[in-house]
């Protein structure tokens, strides 16, 4: 990988970007490990977030790593992470990562599900994860997979019902940048109605 290339996380919030996710689970999961297309693609995809990491390339943008996000009452479940071969050695798939806590994190969530290689257990509770007591272990496509959890911490700035109204409607994963994007505007407003308010003043 050049030293220089730029690497971007962001949601898939385009057709462009979501068909880069799929692309690379096609290449990594389908091509490489021998997943049937039917099982990897479950209908789920379109239930779900997709965080997208890409290479630009001029006008193009490259992807070459994902993972997918589905939301439950009190959790949040990773699935589905992927990237590709030669991006493997990098740290797009910790990028990945905390793109997606954060994101959880800001939709208000406190707890991650996910699921491991029973023989990786160990490098993941490096990471802060441990294993759900009780929760049952499955064999997947020869591997023997154990639910883990990991806790959030609770972001202040979570969007909430007493939300300002614009984080309602903004772009998903973009709620902050646009409420400080209005903030600006609405200072604006503000001191340019202070200023008529003056001038008015002043004329009488």
């Amino acid at each position: 990988m050049d030293t220089k290339t730029i690497i971007k996380v962001e949601l898939a919030t385009s057709e462009e970007l979501y068909k880069g996710a799929m692309a690379v689970r096609k290449q990594v999961f389908v091509k490489e490990q021998g997943i049937p297309e039917t099982k990897e693609f479950d209908g789920n995809d379109f239930c779900a977030a997709h965080v997208v990491a890409y290479v630009q390339k001029n006008r193009r943008r490259l992807p070459i790593g994902t993972m997918r996000i589905r939301f439950f009452s009190d959790f949040v479940k990773f699935e589905r992470m992927a990237v590709i071969r030669n991006f493997r050695k990098t740290e797009v798939a910790e990028d990945i990562m905390q793109y997606g806590l954060k994101y959880a994190s800001e939709k208000g969530y406190r707890q991650v599900y996910g699921m491991c290689k029973k023989e990786l257990l160990h490098r993941w509770e490096r990471c802060g994860y441990h294993e759900i007591s009780g929760a049952e272990h499955i064999r997947q496509n020869g591997m023997e997979l154990i639910p883990i959890s990991l806790d959030i911490a609770e972001n202040a700035q979570a969007v909430k019902m007493t939300s300002h109204p614009s984080l309602l409607t903004a772009l998903e994963g973009h709620w902050h940048g646009e409420r400080q994007e209005e903030a600006k505007s609405s200072s604006g407003l503000k001191a340019v109605f202070w200023k008529l308010k003056n001038i008015g003043k002043k004329q009488y």
